[in-house]
């Protein structure tokens, strides 16, 4: 009986690392620039000064002392129409600036853009897609039977990970902690819940070791299979030297 899995379905495993990798480095790369624009817009909103009008609004507004009414509250704006008009255009000024200059964050800076939402989740299925891959690979290759690849194949990430690397990590040749630290960050992304919408504020130096660690992960599969392709580490470590070079 022929394969279910033939060289069809390496292509399509091969085109969706390569759009999640693609996808998880683009919202990086927008995260920072929101980052960016929101700087921006602050050192811009310094120099506007509130009129007398803006004072009067803000001494007359009644929304309540707590976070419920100030939802709830059906009070408007307490700013004038042409403050409003000002600061929506200073935002905007701050976008445009943002999408050219230049701009060095530390290495401790925190990233808590919403976009940092679509580099975790696809960051974490491109790992979890290549492991796929590799699985198979193992399977077809003789390397694990049936029988484990049935089971391993529907584990947790980190299970599957472990089984592949069982005697690398015994022997202290491969790390993981950081790929550990991928998940966790992106779990907070996949139950995005009140405390975890606040957790979630990585530094770049913590991002930074975790595609250090993708890499030398992607380049564990990649000297096994041998695969004639485009190397993903390769792919990996030129978004990860883009980022370094452009933000930091």
């Amino acid at each position: 009986m022929k394969n279910k899995h033939d060289l069809d379905t390496y292509s399509k495993l091969a085109q969706g690392g390569t759009f999640f990798i693609n996808e998880s480095f683009k919202y990086i790369d927008e995260a920072l620039r929101s980052e960016l624009a929101s700087i921006i817009y602050g050192k811009l909103l310094d120099k506007v000064e509130p009129t007398k009008q803006d004072l009067e609004l803000a001494n007359n507004l009644n929304v309540g002392n707590g976070t419920i009414e100030t939802l709830q509250s059906k009070e408007d704006n307490p700013l004038t129409d042409d403050t409003i008009s000002k600061m929506s255009n200073l935002w905007e000024g701050a976008i445009s600036i943002s999408q050219t200059k230049t701009y060095k964050f530390g290495l401790d800076y925190r990233i808590k853009s919403i976009e940092l939402l679509g580099h975790l989740n696809n960051l974490g299925f491109f790992i979890e897609t290549l492991t796929n891959r590799h699985l198979l690979f193992l399977n077809q290759s003789g390397e694990i039977d049936n029988f484990c690849y049935s089971r391993i194949s529907i584990a947790k990430i980190m299970e599957r990970l472990i089984f592949i690397f069982k005697d690398d990590l015994t022997d202290n040749k491969i790390q993981l902690n950081e790929i550990t630290n991928l998940f966790s960050l992106r779990n907070k992304t996949v139950h995005y819940t009140p405390d975890n919408a606040i957790a979630l504020k990585p530094r770049i130096s913590d991002l930074i070791a975790i595609w250090r660690q993708c890499k030398k992960l992607v380049e564990k599969f990649e000297k096994v299979e041998k695969f004639n392709e485009e190397k993903f580490s390769e792919i990996l470590n030129h978004y990860t030297d883009n980022v370094k070079t452009n933000w930091t």
